[in-house]
């Protein structure tokens, strides 16, 4: 940090020095008085220059003296005005309305507009080659606000960077934000600018084909709806919507610059096809921005104005007030084809932050920033540190009620130490009825963190009943992350683990009356790992000996709240022994906390040794195992949540004599009917087991295409979309016979594929699925496939 430090301020001490002249004023309708929000104001001969705020008022700083100011709008006359003396008085501009004279259109084939598009695209691929970098300031305001008014304000200005190969960077020059809120993060003043120039726009995870796109005449409908003048040259307004509703565009009006044929101003919406999944109900944004080459033959953004609402939540079970932001960002001062500092492509960070330039310059230095709104100087002046933002868009609903009260709940409970980390331990089966445990983390230092916990379960006796478990992590702290962990444990265990079903929801159905989806053993001893993770690629590798005493557990109960009569399957048993193994672990990719229902790229690969012979154990086999999941975008590539084709292959083998608690599953559905990728939707009950197993899953989601294409736009905004899904699996049993009843193994292989309506609530799908190899029928649900 120290070396950036030096290198930014030896940077901006060597930037030219910026005089003190300060011009300020309104820019207003001569006959009606009315503002001109946006007007925009250019320093003759320059680059330097800003826009008129909603309230019509501008402060602009000028470096020297005489200098001409330009004043435009389009539909006005351009004022001209020579400075030639510091004034304190304001210069207020009073533009003419210029009468608009509509020529007579003839229409004989494409739309007039369609000609000139294509001399606007060609006239841009021309101008666009030959920019290579350029540097502006940077200026933007976003001001978020409830159905009461204005709730916190953001600002930040800052020295902007760009280059063709290697992007944008930012200097902050100066932030300020209101009292309420204590940003851990700089705002970068130009990134969060959208230039509606680009050939593909980027808005909110979407990205969207622009309006000058090489292939916009192909995907976009444009239609001349009137003329309009500036500076005695003709402006084009034309109509813009994309040919296809499924097309990922915009819908609007853009003014074209006759002579130039260059886009100078927009307003603009994403079409229909600018969706999101629940909990977001509308996110409707307008964007308006306006374009200046300042007499050079490159055209840059002047500004960017957006206005955006957005209502979150599940109708009738929690919603938020809605959201309303307004964006205002300004760009000047451009220096194009210059040389960018090296030095500045040297971080990882988008801003850079020099503390001694920040602390000398503020926000409240005049001529720096876009004139406050009398709304945003009201909110300046009253909002302070109590006015909290989780009060201002608290949830309502009864859902809403219920994570208010666990707010302050959490809030009266800050007498927790933060190093404390407090976790609990519930569930139900037939081997432990209730167990209820509590466990605690501490942060015993910068890389050290203990870990100690207990559990009583209320159907066993004896030892068995009781549980608890302690661990130690010690790691170092970067991007190569070593680490060393020792665990001890002693309780119930899974006799093998599941990626799809979990101990909570399983006890929930064993209550309800259905099937007890896991087995169980005792297992009491340690567990020593040593391991590499690498941030950046998201890898893991480990290596860990297990030394366990291992031992079988009995069912003990067959309740359930509904009354069932019929038992519950017995626990099957497990050899007595001492386990002594090697275990080994590769993982590529972060595993996501809701496998098959979040998407992910991945790969894991495990193996485990164990042996009398050099390692003392009672038990004798080797284990091997692989799982990849892979993602491909298919259709509708620009969108937040594109059409997707998930992949997962699971293979394992075993030699030896592996135990029960070492088999390899397949997941099914269970008792709930609950699938997701990584599945078998026609089995009910407990999985598959072997040990060897082979299996390939595969879902396509549509997302909401398919209604789309059907124009059903009321099911399109629930957020409803189809999936199709397949699924193929063997276990092998085994000649040892450990693998046998009441454990279940794949007569052959299981065929399945089905159809899934998915988003239900926004949380639930509802599956279809057949199974090829018997030809019988299942449907159940899930969780909905989020993203």
């Amino acid at each position: 940090m120290k070396y950036y430090s030096l290198l930014l301020a030896c940077f901006l001490f060597f930037q030219p020095a910026r005089a003190q002249f300060l011009v300020r004023g309104h820019v207003v309708d001569s006959e009606t008085g009315e503002p001109l929000p946006a007007a925009t104001l250019q320093i003759e001969g320059t680059y330097r220059g800003t826009i008129a705020s909603g309230e019509g008022a501008y402060e602009l700083r000028v470096e020297s003296l005489p200098a001409t100011l330009v004043v435009r709008h389009i539909g006005y006359e351009t004022q001209r005005r020579t400075l030639d003396a510091l004034s304190e008085e304001a210069h207020d501009f009073h533009l003419q309305a210029v009468a608009i004279v509509i020529e007579e259109v003839v229409v004989t084939g494409d739309d007039p507009a369609v000609a000139i598009m294509r001399r606007v695209i060609e006239r841009k691929s021309l101008w666009q080659a030959a920019l290579e970098t350029f540097e502006a300031d940077a200026y933007t305001r976003i001001a978020v606000s409830n159905d009461t008014g204005i709730v916190v304000i953001v600002e930040s200005a800052t020295a902007a960077f760009w280059d063709r190969d290697r992007g944008m960077k930012e200097v902050l020059k100066g932030r300020r934000e209101t009292a309420n809120i204590e940003l851990e993060w700089t705002l970068p003043a130009a990134l969060v600018m959208t230039n509606l120039y680009d050939d593909d726009v980027r808005v909110g995870g979407h990205t969207l084909v622009g309006v000058t796109h090489p292939k916009a005449l192909e995907l976009y409908r444009f239609h001349l709806e009137g003329t309009r003048l500036l500076d005695g040259i003709t402006v084009y307004d034309i109509g813009v919507e994309p040919k296809s509703r499924l097309t990922s565009g915009f819908v609007g009006r853009i003014s074209i610059l006759d002579d130039e044929y260059a886009m100078i101003d927009v307003e603009l919406r994403p079409n229909e096809a600018f969706l999101f999944p629940l909990p977001v109900q509308r996110y409707d944004v307008i964007f308006r921005q306006q374009f200046s080459s300042f007499g050079g033959e490159f055209y840059f953004p002047v500004d960017f104005r957006a206005d955006t609402y957005m209502d979150i939540g599940v109708p009738g079970i929690v919603t938020l007030p809605t959201i309303h932001a307004t964006q205002v960002s300004r760009l000047s001062d451009y220096l194009v084809n210059v040389s960018v500092p090296d030095s500045l492509f040297e971080s990882d960070a988008a801003v850079l932050v020099d503390s001694s330039t920040v602390a000398s310059t503020t926000l409240e230095e005049e001529g720096l920033i876009v004139p406050l709104s009398a709304a945003e100087e009201r909110a300046y002046a009253s909002i302070d540190s109590t006015n909290r933002l989780e009060m201002a868009f608290a949830p309502q609903g009864r859902l809403g009620r219920m994570m208010r009260s666990s707010s302050e709940d959490n809030r009266s409970n800050s007498w927790l130490p933060a190093w404390l980390d407090p976790d609990t331990e519930l569930w139900y089966n037939r081997v432990d009825a209730l167990h209820a445990g509590l466990g605690v983390t501490v942060d015993a230092g910068e890389h050290v963190k203990l870990g100690a916990g207990g559990g009583w379960s209320s159907g066993l006796k004896g030892e068995d009943q009781r549980s608890y478990h302690a661990v130690a992590r010690v790691s170092t702290d970067g991007r190569r992350n070593v680490f060393l962990e020792g665990k001890y444990r002693a309780g119930t265990a899974l006799q093998y683990d599941s990626d799809h079903q979990w101990r909570l929801t399983n006890g929930i159905v064993c209550l309800l009356g259905g099937n007890d989806y896991f087995d169980y053993y005792r297992r009491r001893g340690l567990a020593l790992t040593a391991g590499l993770e690498i941030d950046r690629r998201d890898v893991t590798v480990s290596v860990t000996y297990l030394s366990e005493e291992h031992a079988s557990l009995p069912k003990t109960t067959d309740y359930d709240i509904a009354g069932r009569k019929q038992p519950l399957r017995p626990n099957p048993t497990v050899p007595h022994g001492r386990l002594h193994a090697l275990s080994a672990r590769l993982r590529i990719g972060e595993k996501p906390p809701l496998a098959g229902v979040i998407g992910e790229n991945s790969l894991e690969v495990n193996a485990e040794f164990s042996s009398p012979d050099g390692l003392g154990s009672d038990f004798q086999y080797s284990t091997w195992s692989l799982q990849a999941s892979w993602r491909q975008r298919t259709f509708a590539q620009r969108r937040l949540l594109p059409n997707t084709l998930d992949l997962r292959l699971e293979a394992g083998m075993s030699t030896g004599s592996p135990p029960p608690q070492r088999a390899f599953i397949v997941d099914v559905a269970g008792s709930s009917r609950q699938g997701s990728v990584g599945t078998l939707r026609t089995r009910k009950g407990f999985p598959y087991t072997g040990e060897a197993v082979a299996a390939l899953f595969w879902e396509h989601n549509f997302r909401t295409i398919p209604f789309e294409m059907m124009n059903l736009g009321s099911v399109v905004q629930r957020g409803w979309s189809i999936i199709v899904f397949g699924g193929h699996a063997r276990t092998w049993p085994g000649s040892r016979g450990v693998f046998t009843a009441p454990r279940v193994h794949t007569d052959g292989f299981h065929h399945e594929v089905g159809i899934s309506l998915s988003g239900l609530f926004g949380i639930l799908r509802l599956d279809f699925a057949h199974r090829l190899d018997t030809r019988n029928w299942a449907v159940g649900f899930g969780a909905a496939s989020l993203f």
